[in-house]
C-alpha cells in the first residue's frame, strides 16, 4: 500500500480581535499582529488551519467576520473551537457559511483529530463534561474502521481543545485552566492511538510529555508572555502560531513566527 502523505496543520489561536479593528490589547494592536501572521502563514503552505479559540475579545460578529476573511486567505480547509471570550452562537453561522469545520471529528492521513469544546459561557476556566469527551470514543479505531489495538496501528489520533489539560507554570492563567481535567485524562488513557493534546488560552510557548502524550501549546497571535512568570509579562515573540506535520508513523511540531 503506497504510504499517505504527511499532514501540514497550523494550529492558530488566542487573536483577541474586537469589534473595533483599532481596539488596543494588552498594548498590541490584535489585527495588525494577526495581518503580520499572514505571510508566514502562506509560505508554510498548510493542508489544514485549526482555530483554537478565543478568536474574538469580545465576541462580536464583526470580529468573527474579520477572523473569516483572514483565515480564507489562507487557501485551505479551516476548522475551528471556541474559548472563553468566544460565543459559540455567533461564530458558528460566520463559520458555517464560510465552510469551515467544527468537527467534533476531522480524518486526515492516518490522523483522526477531535475538537473538544471547554468554554462555557461567563466561565475564564474551562470543562469537559462527559457529553463534551464523547467524540474521544470513535478515535481508537483503525483508518479502516476496525478497534486499534496500540499505539503502532495504522491511525494516530491528536485533540485539540482551548484550556490547558495541565499547569504550565504560569498563576496567572493556570488558575483559570480547565477544571476536573482528570476526566479527559482517564479517556486518553484508554486511546493507544493518542499522540498529543493541543491547546491554546496560555499566551506563551509551553511543550511538555505527560504518560506519552504531548502536551503542546500555541501562543497567541495577538500578545505573548514570556513562559513561567507569575504574572503576564511581555516580551515574548508576537505574533506567533503552532505548526504540525501529520507523518503516517509519527509528527513533528514547532513554532510560527511573524
Amino acid at each position: 500500500m503506497p504510504r499517505r502523505k504527511p499532514t501540514r496543520l497550523l494550529q492558530v489561536s488566542d487573536c483577541h480581535l474586537a469589534r473595533d479593528p483599532a481596539a488596543s490589547y494588552r498594548d498590541q494592536n490584535a489585527d495588525a499582529n494577526l495581518d503580520r501572521l499572514m505571510e508566514p502563514a502562506k509560505r508554510w503552505a498548510p493542508d489544514l488551519l485549526v482555530l483554537t479559540g478565543d478568536l474574538s475579545e469580545d465576541a462580536s460578529v464583526e470580529s468573527y467576520c474579520r477572523i473569516r476573511d483572514w483565515a480564507g486567505r489562507i487557501g485551505c480547509p479551516v476548522a475551528w473551537i471556541p474559548g472563553n471570550h468566544d460565543d459559540r452562537d455567533l461564530m458558528a453561522p460566520v463559520f458555517d457559511e464560510a465552510g469551515f469545520e467544527s468537527g467534533p471529528v476531522i480524518e486526515t492521513g492516518a490522523w483522526r483529530l477531535a475538537l473538544l469544546d471547554s468554554a462555557w459561557p461567563n466561565d475564564p476556566g474551562g470543562e469537559l463534561d462527559e457529553a463534551r469527551l464523547a467524540p474521544l470514543a470513535g478515535l481508537d479505531r483503525d483508518c479502516d474502521g476496525d478497534r486499534d489495538g496500540d499505539r503502532d496501528g495504522d491511525c494516530h489520533a491528536g485533540i485539540f481543545v482551548h484550556h490547558q489539560p495541565i499547569p504550565v507554570g504560569a498563576a496567572w492563567i493556570d488558575k483559570v485552566g480547565m477544571r476536573s481535567a482528570e476526566r479527559l485524562w482517564a479517556r486518553v488513557g484508554e486511546l493507544p492511538s493518542a499522540r498529543f493534546i493541543a491547546f491554546g488560552h496560555v499566551h506563551q510557548r509551553f511543550r511538555r510529555q505527560v504518560e506519552g502524550i504531548e502536551c503542546l501549546a500555541c501562543p497567541s497571535t495577538a500578545a505573548n508572555s514570556l513562559p513561567a512568570t507569575p504574572r503576564f509579562t511581555s516580551g515574548e515573540t508576537t505574533p506567533m502560531a503552532r505548526w504540525f506535520v501529520l507523518g503516517e508513523d509519527n509528527f513533528r511540531s514547532g513554532y510560527l513566527a511573524a
